[in-house]
């Protein structure tokens, strides 16, 4: 009921007339006007501000940024059909897998307000602020995809959320292998992908998203003030939460839906042209040891293919490789290498 509720305020403010009189809605649902008050007091308690004007009716003032059920509606085919909105909890990465566990289906989205424990690549903490990012999960049940083709969920995610980014915002961004979304050199947003399988067949995938939305200067904490940023930063003016998740899911959906019909190469190709990594000079950890070299191409598995200093070709993935830094300009680029060792699942 509280989701019908959203999604008539919602699309109210869409049209411009903004206020919904309780009669209005009370006849919609077949409720009393005493159970529509109820209801509107529920919302404000999951971060709804709706505001109440007698003669003229409920608003949702801030529906720009509500991620409530109903409140972000979207037309796709599998991802996002099933929507849950939580206010607070340790990671949505790690709930989903709960979920998994217990059943769900597949494109559930899991959307946080707030995490207490969201975790990036590797580990490393993801800092994030209620109502001022978007952190949400989405729960993959590929079928019949091999596991040596679920690391390509990672290029297809970043693809997916650049194209939503560029949609919504015009902004110009750059994405750096294997999981950044990069503006301006700064850190704008991540995805990790965290799968699970049987022999050579994947069962699920987890793909994490984070984004650094509308985050003011003070709020991005002091020991990475200087490598990242948000999109109200990059851009100058706030953006809507609500909008840029709907344009994601929808992106993702149909970038999936290609995934899953053999065009992950097409896909793949997409992603070497956004990458901004290629080209470069760069400084890893490699077995424990610092390298150096120019990442030239992206491996048909989405390894990246780099050259080091002394002439050797090391193919790098994600879950045992840590970039320190890039330098210098992009130039000319290798095609899609063909060749490359198996890959492993969590990017």
């Amino acid at each position: 009921m509280q989701e019908r509720i959203v999604a008539i305020l919602t699309e109210a403010v869409e049209r411009g007339t903004a206020y919904v009189s309780g009669g209005d809605i009370a006849r919609q649902l077949g409720i009393s006007r005493s159970a529509v008050w109820k209801h509107m007091e529920a919302l404000r308690g999951g971060g709804a501000v709706v505001e109440a004007v007698p003669g003229k009716g409920y608003r949702l003032t801030n529906s720009e940024d509500v991620l409530l059920p109903g409140a972000v509606n979207v037309e796709t085919k599998v991802i996002g059909r099933e929507y849950v909105y939580l206010p607070e909890i340790d990671s949505t990465n790690s709930e989903a897998k709960r979920r998994i566990r217990a059943g769900c289906s597949d494109g559930l989205v899991l959307v946080a307000e707030n995490q207490t424990q969201g975790r990036g690549r590797m580990g490393r903490p993801w800092y994030s602020v209620a109502g001022k990012n978007l952190a949400f999960s989405v729960v993959l049940f590929p079928q019949g995809i091999p596991l040596s083709r679920a690391s390509l969920l990672t290029p297809m995610s970043s693809v997916a959320v650049y194209r939503a980014i560029q949609e919504v915002t015009g902004l110009s961004l750059e994405l750096k292998w294997p999981n950044d979304l990069v503006i301006a050199g700064r850190k704008a947003g991540g995805i990790l992908l965290e799968a699970g399988g049987e022999m050579d067949h994947l069962r699920y995938a987890v793909i994490g998203i984070g984004i650094n939305v509308n985050l003011t200067q003070r709020e991005i904490p002091a020991a990475v003030a200087d490598t990242a940023t948000s999109l109200l930063l990059a851009g100058g003016k706030s953006v809507s939460r609500r909008q840029l998740l709907g344009e994601i899911l929808v992106h993702l959906d149909k970038y999936y839906a290609e995934f899953c019909s053999g065009g992950s190469q097409s896909i793949l190709s997409e992603y070497v042209e956004l990458c901004s990594t290629l080209g470069k000079e760069i400084t890893f950890l490699w077995r424990g040891q610092e390298r150096s070299g120019r990442a030239v191409s992206i491996a048909h598995d989405g390894a990246l293919i780099v050259i080091t200093d002394s002439g050797e070709m090391l193919t790098l993935r994600a879950g045992d490789v840590h970039c320190l830094q890039t330098s210098g300009n992009r130039g000319s680029r290798s095609p899609v290498l063909r060749r490359a060792r198996s890959s492993g699942l969590d990017s």
